[in-house]
C-alpha cells in the first residue's frame, strides 16, 4: 500500500457518503446530520493527511499545483464549518453541502488527473517514499484532527504541531453538538 492508494480510497469512501446524503430524505434532518457529520470528519482527516505528508513533499516538483490544492482545501473547509454549526433543517442546509460535494470532486478529479498531483508523484517520489507515507497517514488518521479547521495552519511545520491538541478538541466537541442538536430538533412544541 502506498499514499496514493489510500488518499485514492479515501476519494472513494467521500463520494459514497456524497451520495448516500444526495439520495437521502430531504425531510430526514437526523439522517442529513448523520452523513454530514461523517463527511466533515472523512475531509478533514484526509485533508490533514495530503496538507501533513503528501503537499510538503511535492512543493518543488509542483508548487502551482500544491498552493491552488490548499486553497481548495481552505474553502471546503470553511464551507464544511458553516455546515458543522447549522441544523440539518435550516433551508441552506442541502445547497451549501451540494457546494462541498461539486468543490470535492473537482479537487478529486484534478489531484488524480494523469497530469494532477498524483501523476506528479508517481514521477517525484520514490515507490519506499510513498509506502512510509502510507504508513504515517494512519498515524495521522489515529490521532489528527477530525474536523474542519480553515483558521488553522495548513503547512508544516505548525500544522503538524497543532495537530494533537487540536485532534483532543474534535473529539469532544461533536458528541456535545449531536446532544444539542437531538434536544432541539426533538424538543416538545
Amino acid at each position: 500500500m502506498n499514499i496514493l492508494s489510500t488518499l485514492t480510497t479515501d476519494h472513494d469512501n467521500v463520494e459514497a457518503l456524497f451520495k448516500r446524503f444526495e439520495a437521502a430524505d430531504p425531510g430526514d434532518a437526523e439522517t442529513l446530520a448523520h452523513f454530514r457529520d461523517q463527511i466533515l470528519e472523512q475531509l478533514a482527516v484526509h485533508a490533514e493527511i495530503e496538507e501533513q505528508l503528501l503537499y510538503p513533499a511535492l512543493r518543488d516538483a509542483a508548487e502551482d499545483e500544491v498552493l491552488e490544492s490548499l486553497e481548495e482545501h481552505h474553502a471546503v473547509k470553511a464551507v464544511l464549518a458553516e455546515l458543522e454549526r447549522m441544523p440539518a433543517t435550516h433551508e441552506r442546509f442541502r445547497a451549501k453541502m451540494a457546494v462541498v460535494i461539486d468543490n470535492v470532486r473537482h479537487h478529486v478529479a484534478e489531484e488524480q488527473a494523469d497530469d494532477g498531483l498524483f501523476g506528479v508523484a508517481r514521477k517525484a517520489l520514490k515507490q519506499p517514499e510513498l509506502e512510509a507515507m502510507a504508513e504515517q497517514a494512519e498515524k495521522v488518521r489515529a490521532k489528527g484532527p477530525t474536523r474542519p479547521h480553515p483558521l488553522s495552519p495548513d503547512q508544516p511545520p505548525l500544522n503538524v504541531l497543532l495537530a494533537l491538541p487540536v485532534a483532543v478538541l474534535d473529539r469532544v466537541v461533536p458528541p456535545v453538538r449531536r446532544t444539542v442538536e437531538r434536544v432541539v430538533l426533538h424538543r416538545p412544541a
